[in-house]
């Protein structure tokens, strides 16, 4: 384990009776199957709008590599498995992308990595070969839940699901407000935050009379009822 325990500050929920971890670092963690999920890396997103001519910062690939180095060495991760969206569009298929993808999975090459491919992925692509994902569609077993990209209900199975980046607005006495990600809850489905920088969130679209954990301060918040 890192100084940086990537468990600090999470909410433990049990889903379908598996205990699990809804990390501050935008992630689902099994700790049964030493499996981390995340939802919506968009790798080579600032790449594909600078390819455009936007002005978009950049290194968020780097970050977004980085940042889950941090969660599978610190949690000594066996397996992760990402629900949708791991690249952004087809630009992100050039070096200045998937160059620093190969040395990630390189560092990482005893962790089995899986994709359920999202409506991202299927315009741009799946990612090489060599970065040894195995690229499968939604739904997909993996013990009691159903791993998925889009929210959806799966019979006899908890739906873990990302697709719509959600959050969720904290409103103080001064009228102020801000917007926060969160992992949003509902009867047999889970959907996480967008894991990846410069993805951008939202409130529509969520499941009526969902409950939402807000993500600020380095902890998972559980919404009050």
């Amino acid at each position: 384990m890192t100084d940086a325990d990537p468990r600090s500050g999470a909410l433990t929920v049990t889903l379908a009776d598996e205990r699990v971890d809804l990390l501050p670092g935008r992630a689902l963690w099994w700790p049964a199957t030493r499996t981390v999920f995340v939802a919506d890396v968009h790798l080579g997103k600032a790449a594909s709008f600078r390819a455009m001519g936007q002005p978009v910062p950049s290194g968020t690939t780097r970050d977004n590599l980085d940042r889950l180095s941090a969660l599978i060495d610190a949690l000594g991760a066996a397996r992760l498995a990402v629900l949708g969206d791991f690249l952004h569009a087809a630009a992100a298929q050039q070096p200045l992308v998937l160059d620093p993808a190969h040395h990630w999975r390189e560092r990482h090459a005893d962790v089995s990595c899986l994709l359920i491919r999202g409506n991202h992925d299927s315009r741009a692509g799946d990612p090489p070969p060599s970065l040894r994902f195995e690229i499968v569609d939604e739904p997909h077993p993996m013990g009691p839940f159903a791993a998925c990209h889009h929210p959806r209900r799966v019979a006899d199975a908890y739906v873990l699901a990302g697709h719509l980046h959600p959050a969720m607005t904290l409103r103080g006495r001064a009228h102020e407000h801000h917007r926060l990600p969160c992992f949003c809850e509902s009867e047999g489905l889970m959907i996480l935050p967008a894991f990846g920088a410069f993805t951008g969130t939202t409130l529509a679209g969520l499941p009526e009379g969902s409950r939402c954990h807000a993500i600020g301060g380095g902890r998972v918040w559980s919404e009050r009822r």
